[in-house]
Formats: C-alpha cells, structure tokens, sequence
C-alpha cells in the first residue's frame, strides 16, 4: 500500500476506538511556487477560496466568523457534501493534486459520476489546482478540519499544524526537483455522528 492507502486502512481501522491516526501534510512543487507568488497575502483572498471549496461541496449555506480585523479567531462553516475518508486522506497527501475534473475524482465522492467537470450535485466547478487549504496559512499555523460526508456514520477531525517557511525557504523549496514536499503534520480523529443527516466542514483557527 502507498501513503495515502494506508493512511485510509488506518482511519478506517480507528473509527469506533477514537485513536487517532498521524500523517504528514504532503504539497505539491507547484503549490510552493503558487505562495511564492503571493496568491494569498490578504485575508480576503483566503476566505474567498475557502467559500469557493464550499460552493464547488454543493453547500447552500457558508457563516463566516471572525473577529475582524485581528483575525485572532475564524470559522468557515458549509452545509455541503463533506469529505469522505478518502478524499481528505487524498488532500492530506496531495495538497495541489486537485481531484476536481478527473476521474479519480469520481471514487473519491468530489465530483460528478457522470461529468467530473461538475459538482457531485450538478454544479461547475469553480476550483481548479486544490490549494484551497493553504489559503488558510493566512491567519494561522495551526487549525482544524471538521468535516462529516453526506450519509457518513461518523464525524472525521483533522487537526493540521503547518511549518513556518520565511519566502527564501519556499523559493528554494520551488527549485528543487523533487515533486513533493512535507509542509505539516496532521492528527486525525473520528466521533460517532449525533445526526446522520448532517453533513458539511467546517475550518477552525484553534
């Protein structure tokens, strides 16, 4: 099995014990040369692109809360698909492999099974590279997934704690060859669901 298999086998396996489960946080070259360009220096730009990965999970409701304009505290909250165990083990590992408009999106519940050009509900698509997450290096190092996928039995809590790059570090990172490149860690937990019929994620400065 590779990384994201196994991260998957291990969530899986610690679904009813509340154990949690530890990965790294793996982004793509082409990520670091998207920050390296300052595609997220205003805050309103970061909201922005997690609203967008809201719209793109079928939410009909996104709150936004903040305590504006020390951003000491923030919460994004949506009402859409959620994400399954596999999706998010596929975000964790490929942090700018986008599974928006390809197939393999399809297996992993993010976009339509006859169109993957589309939201699982009908939607186009607005994101495209995946980088969403690291919008959220705006406000804060560390922060929290809370996610629970449409029908899922159970509520999947990622807490995500990133390095600290000075912009040399992240150009020099865009330069080398490798494909990959560790940029956090990530703890994992699941929780029975109270309601079964809630779903969505939500994104906590913590």
């Amino acid at each position: 099995m590779n990384k994201e298999e196994k991260l998957i086998h291990e969530i899986k396996q610690k679904l009813d014990n509340g154990k949690i489960s530890e990965a790294t946080l793996t982004t793509d070259d082409r990520v670091i040369g998207r920050i390296t360009d300052g595609l997220y220096r205003q805050p309103a730009s970061a909201l922005r692109e997690l609203i967008t990965n809201a719209y793109d999970a079928d939410a009909t409701n996104v709150h936004v809360e903040t305590d504006w304009p020390r951003f000491s505290r923030i919460s994004v909250r949506d009402d859409g698909n959620g994400m399954t165990i596999e999706s998010l083990a596929s975000l964790i590992n490929h942090i700018g492999g986008s599974l928006k408009r390809i197939r393999a999106g399809i297996e992993k519940g993010v976009v339509n099974e006859n169109d993957p050009s589309l939201s699982p509900g009908g939607r186009r698509l607005i994101g495209k590279i995946g980088i969403g997450l690291f919008s959220v290096a705006q406000f804060t190092r560390h922060f929290q997934i809370i996610t629970k996928a449409r029908g899922a039995s159970h509520r999947l809590v990622a807490e995500v704690t990133l390095k600290t790059y000075s912009e040399d570090d992240l150009a020099a990172q865009s330069n080398q060859e490798e494909s990959n490149h560790e940029t956090g860690t990530v703890r994992i937990r699941s929780y029975p669901a109270e309601n079964k019929k809630e779903h969505g994620t939500e994104i906590i400065r913590v």
